[in-house]
């Protein structure tokens, strides 16, 4: 099932680079919004525009999973072609979630009726009248993220590829876009596992050591890497390019 733009396709993570999930849950919990219980319904798919000094808004999209990670991806609207992506751990501080990249100073979000509200660390939201809201759209599974720009670094050894987005604890298993066989006009634009293993080789020369770079990337399940069932897989569409180091 998948939805078409602007409402984006949520999808349940497998940690990957081994072909099992992740395990871990940070037990995310927080009092509810009457005070009188114990809220742990933060998991779930997450949209709205966010205002933005210098363009018409962010284009926001929020999939926050119950095994402690999120995806976090972003349009800034009438500037952007194409979404930036993160990656990483949620977690549960004074009732409050925060999302951003591991060391890096998270945002803050309360739950409001209907969603989630951009607070600071105390849990007040900004004086301004503006919407630093998200409307909580769906608890349901789909089974793709679409295209966004996403730094990582990628390995290849002994025919098999993996990418470890910056932010991330976790490793997934990782195919050139067209290797999937995506629907529609995904496909424009993509590299195979072919040319992404040149593309690697040209630059790293040997199998097995890391390339951090920025690509466009894509979430989709595919076959298990091991025995029956299914994995997610992030699929390489383009490399934008070599970075130094993640941030």
């Amino acid at each position: 099932m998948r939805y078409q733009l602007p409402l984006l396709a949520a999808v349940v993570l497998w940690s990957c680079g081994a072909p099992e999930p992740p395990t871990e849950d940070n037990g995310a919990i927080t009092e509810d919004l009457n005070g009188s219980g114990v809220y742990t319904d933060w998991p779930g798919y997450y949209d709205g525009t966010l205002p933005c000094a210098d363009c018409a808004g962010i284009a926001t999209q929020l999939w926050v999973r119950s095994d402690s990670t999120f995806i976090l991806r972003q349009r800034y609207l009438g500037k952007d072609s194409l979404a930036f992506g993160t990656i990483g751990q949620w977690h549960v501080v004074n009732g409050l979630m925060t999302i951003g990249y591991t060391g890096d100073k998270p945002d803050f979000w309360q739950v409001v009726k209907g969603g989630i509200q951009l607070v600071d660390k105390m849990g007040t939201p900004a004086e301004s009248k503006v919407n630093y809201t998200l409307e909580k759209l769906s608890d349901e599974i789909y089974d793709q993220v679409p295209r966004m720009r996403l730094m990582g670094t990628f390995t290849y050894m002994a025919d098999a590829k993996s990418f470890k987005p910056c932010g991330s604890l976790f490793t997934w298993p990782c195919a050139g876009g067209l290797d999937l066989g995506a629907e529609d006009g995904e496909l424009i634009g993509s590299m195979n596992g072919a040319e992404l293993e040149r593309a690697y080789l040209n630059v790293v020369g040997t199998g097995g050591k890391p390339w951090t770079i920025e690509a466009e990337c894509s979430l989709e399940m595919g076959p298990a890497m091991e025995g029956d069932g299914a994995d997610e897989y992030l699929l390489i569409h383009r490399v934008l390019g070599a970075v130094d180091a993640c941030p």
